[in-house]
C-alpha cells in the first residue's frame, strides 16, 4: 500500500491530507496557519497535525498554492532584467530593468536583421549586480525562437542567473503579453523555489522520500523541476486544485463550484466534467499573461473579510482580509476588556474602526516609521491593543490614526469584526475567542443605534445575499457578458427585491441556477447554505469540504502537451515547433515531423516526470482563408499533442 501527501499553502491556511493512492480515499486531513516569513513553519505543524505514522510509506507529495498569485498582486518577486528585440514595448512591463537590443524575425519567422552579440554582451553586464533574473522575449520569437535561445545562452554564461524565453511559456501570439508573461515568470522564480525548498525540508525531517509535484493553473501537475523553471503556470494554482477536489469528492460532472477562503470567494464553471479554460490566458494583479489556467471568477468576500461602517453609518464587508477578532482574542483575552474600555463611540470611520485591534508583524521596514509610529509600535511589540489605545498612547485622536500603510509594509497586522466572528457570535463555530466577537459587534451595533442581535442578523443576510450575488455576476462572466451587475440600478433592484433585501408591495422576482452549487472550503457549509437558498437551494456540499484544495492537489493528473504550427509559405511549409523552425517541401511531410517529433517531445517530458506509462492523443485543425463568398483554401495546420501521464 501507498498514500498520497496533497498539501494546499494558502494565504491563510496550510491544508494537507493523506490519500490512499488505490482507492483515493482521504485517511487523515489537517491545518496549521499559513506562516509566510518561514513557510516551513505552517508546512510542518500541517504535516505533524495529520498525525500519520507511516510517512515512510507516501509515493507522492503533490502542492498547490496561492504564493504566485498573490506574489503578482503584491508586486512582489525577484528584480527582474528584460532583453527584448523586433518590435518597441507600446506598454508598460514589470521589469526592474528593460533593454531593448537588434534582432528581428517577421511573422513567418523569416530572418530581417541579425542580432548584434557585443550589443547583447554590454547589455547583459550592465545588469550585472542589479537582476535576480533575466527574462527574454523577441517579436515573432515563437515563430523562430533562435534569438531568444542565442541571448539565453549568453544571459547564462555572463550573470549566472535564471534565465526564461518567452517562448518557453508559450506558443501563442502577442508580444507584449508573451513578454510580460516572461518577466512575471522572472519574477516568481525565488517565490516558488521558497516554497519547494521548504516543503522539501519537511519531508527529509519527517522520513518522506517521494517526488513533488505542483499543481497548474489549469488543475493538471508538474514537477518540481519544471516548477522552478516555469513557475508563471502556478498562477491560480490553489483555486484550480480545489475545482478539481471538488469534482473527485462529488462525482459530479456539472456544477457551479464556490470555493470560499480566508480572503476570497473563487468560481469556477464545471461542464461534463471539464472546467472551463481562459483561452486568452490568465490575468493576475492587472497584468494581461499567455498561461493557461482555468477561468476562475474572483470576489473579494471571505471568511476574514473586515466587516466596518463608512462615514455615512452603511455596513461594509471586505474587501480587504483582517485578522478575525476571535483569533487574536484567543491568546489575549484582555483585548475585550480594552475594546469597551477604550470606545468612546466618537469614531467617525475615517481611517479606522472602534473595532479594529493591531498586532506586531515586524515583516517589514521599520527605518519608514515616523517617531510616533515608533512608539505605537513599540506598543504593539508588547502585545495586541485596540486603535484607540493605540493612538491614545502619542495623544491622537483615533479617527485620525491612519495605520494602513504599517498594514501594508507588513509591521503591523489590523484585527476586526469578519464573518468569522459572526459565526462565533451565533455560535455556528466556537473554536476561538466569542467575548472578543461579540464586544466588537456590539460597538458597531451601538453606530447603527441597533440592538446588537439585530445587529449580527442584518450582517448574516447581507454575507448571504452577497455570496448569492457572487454566482450571479460569476454567471454572466462565464457567459461571457462584459457586465457587472452592481454598476446597474435596475438590475440591483431586481436582484435585492429577489433576495428580501429590499420590499416591494409589488414585485416578487426569483432568480436560479440552472446547476447545483458545488460548496467547499472551510467556511462553506455554515454560509453558503443559506445563499444557495436564495438561489433556488440547489447546493451540494461535499464531504472534506474543508479541504478540497488540498485533495485536489492529491489526485491530479500529470499532464503535458505542445502545439505546433505549420504554415504555407509560397510552395514551402513551415514548421514552427517551441524549440525550432524548419522548411519542408509538402504538407504531408511536415505534418509527419510535427506528429511524431511532438509525441517523442511530450513522451520525454512525461518519462523525465517519472511517469512509468501515459496516453498519447494528437488535434489536427486546417487553418482556412476565406478567398470568395464560398470558397477558402487551406494556409496549414494547428497540431496540438496532449499527453496524460501515470507515475510508476
Amino acid at each position: 500500500m501507498s498514500f498520497i501527501l496533497g498539501m494546499d499553502t494558502g494565504g491563510t491556511y496550510t491544508d494537507g491530507v493523506i490519500v490512499d493512492s488505490s482507492t483515493r480515499k482521504i485517511i487523515r486531513k489537517a491545518k496549521a496557519p499559513t506562516t509566510r516569513q518561514d513557510l516551513a513553519v505552517g508546512i510542518k505543524n500541517c504535516v505533524e497535525n495529520l498525525a500519520f505514522d507511516r510517512m515512510n510509506e507516501i509515493s507522492l507529495a503533490s502542492v498547490s498554492t496561492t504564493l504566485a498569485t498573490n506574489s503578482i498582486v503584491e508586486g512582489r518577486g525577484a528584480a527582474v532584467g528584460l532583453i527584448y528585440m523586433g518590435t518597441e514595448l507600446e506598454e508598460e512591463v514589470p521589469a526592474a530593468v528593460t533593454v531593448k537590443v537588434k534582432g528581428r524575425f517577421d511573422i513567418m519567422g523569416r530572418l530581417k536583421e541579425d542580432i548584434d552579440k557585443e550589443e547583447i554582451r554590454k547589455a547583459l553586464l550592465d545588469m550585472k549586480g542589479k537582476v535576480e533574473a533575466v527574462a527574454v522575449s523577441g517579436y515573432a520569437g515563437v515563430r523562430n525562437p533562435k534569438h531568444e535561445q542565442e541571448v539565453r545562452k549568453m544571459a547564462e554564461e555572463l550573470l549566472e542567473v535564471p534565465v526564461v524565453c518567452a517562448h518557453q511559456l508559450t506558443s501563442a501570439l502577442g508580444f507584449h503579453h508573451r513578454t510580460v508573461t516572461a518577466v512575471l515568470n522572472g519574477r516568481l522564480i525565488p517565490v516558488i523555489d521558497r516554497l519547494l525548498k521548504s516543503t522539501r525540508r519537511v519531508m527529509e525531517e519527517k522520513g518522506i522520500n517521494a517526488p513533488v509535484m505542483i499543481v497548474k493553473g489549469d488543475g493538471t501537475l508538474m514537477t518540481e523541476k519544471v516548477a522552478k523553471e516555469r513557475p508563471i503556470e502556478t498562477i491560480l494554482s490553489g483555486p484550480a486544485a480545489s475545482v478539481i477536489g471538488a469534482l473527485a469528492l462529488t462525482g459530479k460532472k456539472d456544477g457551479l463550484v464556490l470555493d470560499m477562503g480566508g480572503t476570497t470567494s473563487d468560481l469556477a464553471d464545471v461542464t461534463d466534467g471539464s472546467v472551463r479554460i481562459r483561452k486568452e490566458g490568465a490575468k493576475v494583479g492587472g497584468w494581461f499573461t499567455r498561461v493557461r489556467a482555468a477561468e476562475i471568477s474572483t470576489f473579494g468576500l471571505g471568511g476574514d473579510s473586515r466587516i466596518y461602517l463608512d462615514k455615512k453609518g452603511k455596513l461594509c464587508i471586505g474587501p480587504e482580509k483582517v485578522i478575525p477578532l476571535c483569533v487574536v482574542g484567543k491568546d489575549n483575552p484582555q483585548l475585550a476588556y480594552e475594546l469597551r474600555s477604550f470606545w468612546r463611540g466618537e469614531i467617525k470611520g475615517y481611517f479606522a474602526q472602534e473595532t479594529d485591534c493591531y498586532v506586531y508583524i515586524g515583516a517589514g521596514d521599520e527605518s519608514i516609521l515616523t517617531q510616533k509610529e515608533r512608539v505605537m509600535v513599540e506598543k504593539l511589540k508588547e502585545g495586541p491593543h485596540s486603535i484607540s489605545y493605540v493612538a491614545g498612547a502619542v495623544g491622537d485622536a483615533p479617527e485620525m490614526t491612519d495605520l494602513t500603510h504599517l498594514v501594508q509594509a507588513g509591521i503591523i497586522g489590523r484585527a476586526s469584526l469578519t464573518p468569522t466572528d459572526i459565526l462565533h457570535i451565533k455560535g455556528k463555530y466556537t473554536q476561538w475567542n466569542r467575548d472578543l466577537s461579540l464586544a466588537g459587534a456590539k460597538i458597531l451595533a451601538q453606530r447603527k443605534e441597533m440592538n446588537v442581535n439585530k445587529f449580527v442578523d442584518m450582517v448574516e443576510s447581507s454575507i448571504h445575499a452577497r455570496l448569492a450575488m457572487t454566482c450571479l455576476q460569476a454567471a454572466a462572466d462565464f457567459e461571457g457578458k462584459d457586465i457587472a451587475l452592481s454598476d446597474s440600478p435596475e438590475a440591483m433592484y431586481l436582484i435585492e427585491t429577489a433576495f428580501k433585501e429590499r420590499v416591494s408591495p409589488l414585485l416578487n422576482p426569483s432568480v436560479s441556477l440552472k446547476k447545483p452549487l458545488v460548496a467547499i472550503g472551510a467556511p462553506a457549509e455554515a454560509w453558503l447554505t443559506e445563499a444557495a437558498g436564495l438561489l433556488g437551494g440547489n447546493i451540494i456540499v461535499p464531504r472534506d469540504a474543508d479541504v478540497a484544495n488540498a485533495y485536489g492537489a492529491a489526485v491530479g493528473q500529470i499532464t503535458e502537451s505542445v502545439e505546433i504550427k505549420i504554415s504555407l509559405d509560397g510552395d514551402k511549409y513551415i514548421l514552427n515547433c517551441p524549440w525550432e523552425r524548419s522548411v519542408y517541401g509538402s504538407r504531408e511531410e511536415a505534418m509527419f515531423y510535427a506528429i511524431h517529433e511532438g509525441r517523442k517531445y511530450i513522451e520525454h517530458l512525461l518519462a523525465a516526470a517519472g511517469c512509468g506509462s501515459w496516453t498519447i492523443d494528437e488535434k489536427t485543425s486546417d487553418i482556412k482563408v476565406k478567398t470568395g463568398e464560398n470558397e477558402t483554401v487551406s494556409m496549414g495546420a494547428d497540431v496540438v499533442i496532449t499527453g496524460v501521464g501515470h507515475l510508476i
